[in-house]
């Protein structure tokens, strides 16, 4: 017994085993991720997104016609997403327009060229967010396969870490920040504030994603999206969005060891879903020319 306690007393003081702590960045680079790997059909309950790291929906949604402007109007659902949104339509115009200068290129292969640039920039943060929200290490391998609604209600489980509120500097003044306020979605964080901490896992979603107000003609609608997520999980999955958020509050107050993918019971979803998003071909079977960085898959 004596020994058991004094190994307790040593892991627990290891700071190796300590958790990352997930920031504000963190959580729009995993969001625009789950958007580009999902986008739900919710007449046709069906995934329309190809699974796959490709920025398409920035670059494919309405044809390319929207990608100065973030392409799927999900991506400037929140301040986090939008910013990161952002950045990269930021990156691919500047890679563009150089490859331009350069006289060299057509427009066309300028926009190739910039996309892939612009994938391979997104893929080097998500390997960071995803390291930092699991504390697991990025997959090294590949699958050429679809992805699952069992994978779609892991990263809907995920929402618990969403913060409801964060500080920003305005006008030399700390003030609060309501994440959820659609007045506020479209506003460009400063790289300050997208490195701010939010509140580690704890099997709660924050008060105010329980009543999102979505502006709306003649009146706006208020949503739950922890009802929404819950309706999903029950139908689409095998599992239960209440035990998996107790798994997660578990999860949390954990004080040593552990990472999500292998702590939880649902949580080899998230690597199988990563590992299949830098495959290098879609499930048809097509070549996927714009993530470069893609290692081959089986």
């Amino acid at each position: 017994m004596k020994i058991l306690s004094v190994l307790l007393l040593l892991l627990c003081s290891l700071p190796a085993f300590a958790k990352k702590p997930i920031r504000v960045v963190d959580v729009g680079v995993m969001g625009l991720a789950s958007h580009d790997l999902f986008q739900w059909n919710t007449q046709a309950r069906e995934n329309e997104e190809n699974g796959r790291f490709d920025l398409s929906t920035i670059f494919d949604y309405a044809d390319g016609t929207r990608i100065h402007q973030g392409g799927n109007p999900k991506n400037s659902s929140n301040a986090a997403v939008y910013s990161i949104t952002q950045n990269l339509v930021s990156f691919y115009a500047g890679k563009k327009a150089a490859l331009l200068m350069s006289r060299t290129v057509t427009e066309e292969q300028a926009h190739i060229i910039a996309r892939q640039q612009t994938v391979a920039f997104f893929m080097g943060m998500v390997k960071e967010s995803y390291e930092r929200f699991t504390n697991a290490r990025f997959p090294d391998y590949a699958l050429a396969q679809t992805v699952t609604d069992d994978e779609q209600g892991v990263m809907r489980a995920l929402h618990d870490i969403l913060p409801g509120k964060i500080y920003v500097n305005r006008n030399l003044t700390r003030e609060v920040f309501e994440v959820t306020d659609f007045r506020l979605a479209m506003t460009q964080l400063s790289p300050t504030e997208m490195m701010k901490p939010v509140k580690f896992y704890d099997g709660k979603y924050d008060e105010e994603y329980l009543h999102v107000v979505v502006p709306g003609f003649p009146n706006p609608t208020i949503i739950n999206l922890q009802a929404i997520d819950q309706s999903f999980i029950a139908e689409q999955t095998n599992y239960n969005l209440d035990d998996m958020l107790a798994e997660l509050q578990f999860y949390g107050q954990f004080p040593f060891f552990g990472n999500l993918v292998h702590f939880t019971s649902f949580g080899y979803h998230l690597e199988n879903l990563f590992a299949k998003g830098i495959c290098n071909k879609y499930v048809d079977g097509s070549q996927n020319t714009w993530n470069t960085v893609a290692v081959e898959c089986y």
